[in-house]
């Protein structure tokens, strides 16, 4: 697999009016404008209750992890919230699929927009991040929280040790910029199938998010190397030198340098759209679109009952897909989990299924 570099959570406020240097209302914005600017017109979200305590937003509008927070009774606008499994949504539902359409309307509307969150990530497939060498580097002596072998002006730092993997935190997760290195393998349970995938993301917020778009809109700068301009300004791991006490002097750790320098060698850019996961969507997409004639003539001429039959016959002797064989896992383990939740909860409205958790909504 080959290194790449994507977005994995976007999200962004946008005020419900616009009015002139008077007060007039100009413009009335809605949750609708929203779904347009998106290129989402023909997805079905669905409208829910809001989340107690953000903002009084009494409204939101939900699909594939792509929420719009709106109907508000403390704030005067709206927020957009695409999470990491929303991004891969917007890349393969949208009509436009184009981030720099949204990063223009941010631009161009600076006035009544603001951008709260954008998350660049690299993943490393090819062994250039050692996560372990990177986690020993930021806390060598837990004993002391002050001894670690990096240079940034990030002071807040820790390691994380779980049944996920390791995952280095370098930053607040309240301060504009962050750093988070994980073995992402581990953390989606691949590390059989994926030999080395870790990923490196940062976490903008406010106006350096606004800033890293700005960047990459007028001044014509490359995803790719805004992502590790930010990278090497901010976090540089080194090598301890005991005739020096000033760490801003020590020489770049061997495990990092090959990373942090790895844009000049790329001839082409990293910066992907990966789209979604294999999930129900596409599969009912594929059968629909592209087989339902087939299907239709084939249950017209046979009937169900042969179709059932020769397809369990057939796939009792072969091995099925993996992605297909994950798909029915999924959904056996969700039937389960409605069932138990039926049983238990009968009031309750519904489960949604989201990035591969069960979350009461």
């Amino acid at each position: 697999m080959e290194n790449k570099i994507i977005f994995d959570w976007l999200s962004f406020t946008v005020k419900t009016s616009r009015v002139d240097v008077n007060g007039v209302l100009l413009e009335t914005i809605t949750e609708k404008n929203l779904i347009s600017l998106l290129g989402l017109e023909n997805v079905d979200f669905e409208e829910l209750p809001g989340i107690m305590g953000i903002n009084g937003f009494q409204k939101r509008l939900y699909s594939n992890s792509i929420t719009i927070h709106y109907d508000s009774r403390l704030v005067d606008f709206m927020w957009v919230e695409m999470s990491g499994q929303g991004c891969r949504a917007f890349e393969s539902l949208s009509t436009h699929a184009d981030y720099n359409f949204i990063f223009d309307f941010i631009i161009n509307n600076s006035d009544i927009v603001n951008v709260t969150r954008l998350d660049v990530a690299y993943d490393d497939f090819q062994g250039l991040l050692d996560v372990y060498a990177i986690a020993d580097d930021t806390v060598p002596d837990y004993r002391d929280t002050n001894n670690y072998n990096f240079v940034s002006p990030l002071r807040s730092h820790s390691v994380n040790v779980s049944n996920k993997g390791i995952c280095v935190t370098i930053g607040s997760c309240r301060s504009d910029i962050m750093f988070r290195i994980y073995d992402k393998a581990a953390e989606r349970n691949k590390s059989d199938d994926i030999p080395h995938w870790v990923r490196c993301e940062i976490q903008l917020r406010r106006d350096r998010a606004y800033e890293f778009i700005r960047l990459l809109r007028e001044e014509n700068e490359t995803v790719d190397n805004l992502y590790f301009l930010v990278l090497n300004h901010y976090l540089r791991f080194v090598e301890p030198d005991p005739t020096d006490s000033n760490k801003s002097r020590w020489n770049l750790a061997k495990h990092w340098v090959a990373f942090a320098y790895s844009v000049t060698t790329q001839k082409k850019s990293l910066f992907v759209k990966p789209g979604l996961d294999y999930n129900l969507a596409k599969l009912d997409k594929v059968v629909e679109n592209q087989f339902a004639g087939a299907v239709f003539t084939y249950l017209k001429c046979h009937g169900i009952d042969r179709l059932v039959t020769t397809l369990d016959e057939k796939f009792s002797k072969v091995k099925l897909n993996r992605k297909y064989k994950r798909l029915l896992d999924e959904q056996n383990a969700l039937k389960q989990i409605v069932e138990l939740n039926d049983e238990i909860y009968p009031d309750l409205s519904y489960i949604a299924y989201i990035n591969d958790e069960f979350c009461e909504v």
